[in-house]
């Protein structure tokens, strides 16, 4: 049986994926294929490099990613990610698709043509940054003759390259809309605005997996804040055993 495994974007809320892929592998279920999106798209290179998710907790919790964001304030964003590829090619030094250890598709936005692109080969770390660009925080990513922003503004759970090899597809969604958020300041209009675009291209589709997994608090936490890493990797973790059980239950 073949496992693919759907990562969504999410921001600082990606480290409950690093918890749900520590449970996954504690019950046996060690995906074959990975996709991601945005904070999705750092974790599922980092698993496909041989990294384990404790390891990869450690890593990114230390490396202050936000002392690596260059200010821009420009007309296309606030600020630019290209500083953050030294930090990732400190750990994935040769910067290929193809010399990751199980195949990986990176999702992200086409800003001109309004699509979503599917990385899957080639130079693997501007496909993450590009991924990882959020609209109108970040400048835009040019990478192959395309301008490139968040894939999560298309699809933020992108199962479709699963759904074409794959015989088990498992769904992570770490965006749930709170419908109780309160709107005080600019990002939070931002970050609303933007759920409820995900939430329309995200839910069908985690409704196509056969395992889906949702951890429901996640929503209480910012995602642009990394003081409660901890927090989200144990909620990651405990909701998907929790899953993983109701499933067999129905099973057995």
């Amino acid at each position: 049986m073949k496992i693919g495994l759907a990562l969504s974007g999410g921001g600082s809320r990606g480290f409950a994926h690093l918890g749900v892929i520590k449970a996954l592998e504690e019950v046996g279920l060690k995906p074959d294929m990975i996709t991601g999106t945005s904070a999705g798209s750092i974790v599922g290179a980092m698993i496909a490099a041989g990294y384990t998710p404790d390891y990869i907790f450690e890593a990114i919790a230390s490396a202050g990613i936000f002392s690596h964001i260059k200010f821009a304030f420009n007309r296309f964003g606030l600020f630019k990610l290209e500083k953050l590829e030294n930090l990732f090619l400190k750990y994935i030094p040769h910067n290929s698709f193809e010399q990751l250890r199980m195949p990986l598709t990176i999702c992200a936005t086409d800003l001109e043509r309004g699509e979503a692109v599917y990385f899957k080969e080639g130079e693997l770390i501007k496909p993450i940054l590009a991924s990882c660009c959020l609209p109108g925080i970040f400048e835009p990513i040019r990478f192959q003759g395309r301008t490139l922003i968040d894939g999560g503004i298309v699809d933020n759970l992108p199962i479709g390259p699963l759904e074409e090899c794959c015989d088990f597809i498992i769904g992570v969604n770490i965006m749930p809309v709170n419908n109780n958020m309160a709107i005080n300041s600019f990002k939070d209009v931002l970050m609303k605005s933007l759920f409820l675009s995900i939430r329309n291209n995200s839910g069908e589709k985690l409704r196509r997996c056969h395992l889906a997994i949702e951890p429901a608090e996640i929503y209480r936490y910012d995602g642009l804040n990394m003081s409660k890493a901890k927090e989200m990797f144990d909620l990651g973790y405990e909701c998907t055993l929790r899953e993983w059980e109701e499933k067999l239950s129905q099973v057995m």
